[in-house]
């Protein structure tokens, strides 16, 4: 797993998502394999093998983009808009310190399942999410920063959701106790689909933007009809 030490995602921030999905992958399998501080536990594995990545291919670092204090927070991420007078450009965010979301299946993410998430995101619903790099707040807590497009519109109604998804080829499913949408042909998931996360666009398209995905695998809790 060795890189050269220029920043691979400012030369390629939108190959760097996948490279730092796989590299993850594999970085956590060998640090729990090899046991210590860092292989206790699968989160910090996990953590330990993104970090290191980061920092093997120039990714790791500080952000200018996030000395100041956050336009807006969630559950997930601090974010900061584009300046004014600049709309065309780039929603900067943050993940807390080891902290990665969740999951439609409810559970918390970790750094894989997050990446991974926004890998699908990318390919199934076009949001261009970019992995600028990572940022070590303090010894082993790290953060996530991302961009995306700005884009401009207002929360969708409970109506429009349901034709963005409809449209999409989901149906609505029970999962345990969240109900969720399920796409039978790639059997892809997705949670959360609340307004905030489906936007009506000038333009009156609907896009969807930080929507949990995951895909279903055998083994997993039945996905019921609602």
């Amino acid at each position: 797993m060795s890189h050269d030490s220029e920043d691979l995602c400012r030369t390629d921030a939108s190959g760097a998502l996948e490279v730092a999905l796989a590299e993850t992958r594999a970085g956590a399998e060998a640090i729990r394999r090899g046991g210590g501080l860092f292989g206790s536990t699968q989160l910090a594995a996990e953590c330990e093998a993104l970090r290191q990545w980061a920092e093997s291919t120039g990714c790791l670092r500080s952000f200018e983009e996030t000395d100041r204090p956050p336009d807006a927070f969630g559950y997930e991420h601090e974010v900061w808009f584009p300046s004014s007078g600049e709309p065309s450009g780039l929603v900067i965010k943050a993940t807390y310190g080891n902290c990665f979301g969740h999951l439609p299946d409810g559970s918390e993410a970790s750094p894989i399942g997050y990446l991974e998430r926004l890998r699908l995101c990318n390919e199934e619903l076009g949001d261009q999410i970019r992995l600028l790099g990572v940022e070590e707040t303090r010894p082993g807590v790290i953060r996530v920063i991302t961009s995306q497009p700005a884009i401009e519109g207002h929360p969708a109604e409970a109506d429009e959701v349901f034709q963005f998804f409809t449209e999409s080829g989901f149906e609505k499913r029970r999962w345990g106790a969240n109900t969720v949408w399920f796409r039978p042909l790639d059997e892809l998931v997705a949670s959360d689909t609340h307004g905030g996360n489906v936007l009506r666009t000038s333009s009156g398209a609907l896009v969807a933007i930080d929507v949990p995905l995951m895909r279903w695998m055998l083994g997993m809790k039945t996905l019921e009809a609602v």
